[in-house]
Formats: structure tokens, C-alpha cells, sequence
């Protein structure tokens, strides 16, 4: 399911199937990885299959529990939706910038700052909508 109404779904179901075959990979069943994710074997199925989008926060665990770049997720994905009409410059700027937050934030151990620090943004982000 889309939440921005521009890709259909296509990218939610991208990064589902990529789940599903780093999960496959590893050996991990569908039920310890909902455990690992406080969810039931439901709703993480229907993150694998599109239906429900992937958290950041979870984005992160799972790239622990899979042992992979959460970069991954997002190989090929430019061929399934290349973004908000913002500008090929401006797309490959803020594509660089996610993935470089990505990282610093996998790097907090702590789920309890690394949650502060994406309330932290998300208020940066309210503000900055405010003031536009």
C-alpha cells in the first residue's frame, strides 16, 4: 500500500520481496523475525508481501538480525520508482544523505536514542513544514 499515493505499492513490495530473500538466506523463519520485531507473524508478512511499509526502526533490527547494508533493501529499486519529481541533482543528493543517515543511525546500538534521535528529526521536520 502506498502512503504517498506515487508508486502503487511497487516500492513497499520491492523492499518486501528483498526482505523475504535476505530472511530466506539466513534461515530465519517469518516467526522469529516478527518476534525479533515485537509483531505478530501477520504483520510482518505483510511487510514482506508490500501490504504494509517497512519502518525505519525496523529496517535497522532486521539489518542486524539479517547481517546486511540497509542499503540493500533499496539495490534495483530505482528501476520500480525513482522518487518525488525534486530534480535529478537534487534526487541524487538526497538519496546519498539517506543512505548516509541510514548507517550513522545502525551505528547507535541503543533503541531507546536511536528512537530520540528519529523523534528528534521528525520535530526538525514538523518545524521546517511550518516555517515553509
Amino acid at each position: 500500500m502506498a502512503t504517498d499515493g506515487t508508486d502503487d505499492g511497487k516500492l513497499a513490495s520491492h523492499i518486501g520481496a528483498r526482505l523475504q530473500a535476505l530472511r530466506e538466506r539466513c534461515g530465519v523463519s517469518r516467526v522469529a523475525t516478527a518476534r525479533a520485531l515485537g509483531l505478530s507473524v501477520q504483520a510482518y508478512t505483510n511487510r514482506e508481501t508490500g501490504l504494509t511499509e517497512v519502518k525505519a526502526g525496523e529496517i535497522l533490527i532486521l539489518s542486524r538480525l539479517f547481517d546486511y547494508d540497509p542499503a540493500d533493501l533499496f539495490d534495483g529499486a530505482d528501476e520500480i520508482w525513482t522518487g518525488p519529481n525534486i530534480g535529478a541533482g537534487a534526487a541524487k543528493a538526497f538519496a546519498g544523505e539517506a543512505e548516509d543517515f541510514l548507517r550513522q543511525l545502525a551505528r547507535i546500538r541503543d533503541p531507546s536514542l536511536r528512537r530520540s534521535v528519529i523523534e528528534a528529526i521528525r520535530a526538525l521536520a514538523r518545524a521546517a513544514d511550518k516555517t515553509a
